[in-house]
């Protein structure tokens, strides 16, 4: 029969020391830094969300431009198909009164 039991290796005994003396302080470590990289992300994530309402207003301020432009172009084809409506109708009436 083989004894099951662990042995505990005085390598193994040491670092179960040394984890129990500066564990703490390592995970305290650890868990600083990673606090601190995830405030970081934070405040890149509300640099990004800033950027996109500033973009997303920029395209609506857009969005009227091209609207409001698209309407001047198409009031001034309209008066340009008025006015030539207007003259063809004038060159077919004379056309017409002609002998």
């Amino acid at each position: 029969m083989t004894d099951t039991t662990p042995t505990t290796t005085p390598a193994r005994f040491r670092a179960q020391i040394a984890w129990m003396l500066r564990g703490r302080a390592h995970t305290t470590g650890a868990l600083d830094a990673l606090s601190n990289d995830l405030r970081a992300l934070q405040h890149k994530v509300a640099g990004l969300e800033a950027a996109i309402h500033d973009l997303q207003g920029g395209q609506r301020e857009l969005g009227a431009r091209q609207l409001d432009e698209f309407d001047r172009v198409r009031a001034a084809v309209a008066a340009v198909t008025d006015d030539l409506t207007a003259r063809v109708e004038a060159t077919q009436s004379q056309l017409r009164a002609r002998p």
